[in-house]
């Protein structure tokens, strides 16, 4: 009876020890899952920080082109209006 009864113990233990060792495997799989969560949102928004890097260069890259035609643009009114001005002066 005694050794029945010391089984049944043992057996209660490793039950016990069976629950406890079944909550932390589901607090470890629920964690598990919320860092996949948080994995595939910055994946996301990386992709997104990329898009947008990408459409700022190119539209960067437009400006600039468009600066360059008004520079060349100002400068050629500025030789037309010194050049006028040159001819007004003749004149008088």
């Amino acid at each position: 009876f005694l050794q029945v009864e010391a089984q049944l113990q043992v057996v209660q233990k490793l039950e016990e020890k069976e629950r406890g060792l079944q909550s932390a495997l589901g607090a470890v799989e629920k964690e598990l899952s919320l860092r996949s969560q948080a994995l595939e949102l910055h994946k996301r928004k990386a992709v997104e920080a990329a898009q947008l890097a990408e459409d700022l260069r190119a539209q960067g890259e437009h400006v600039q082109a468009r600066l360059r035609e008004l520079q060349v643009c100002a400068a050629e009114n500025r030789a037309a209006k010194d050049k006028e001005s040159l001819s007004l002066k003749r004149a008088q």
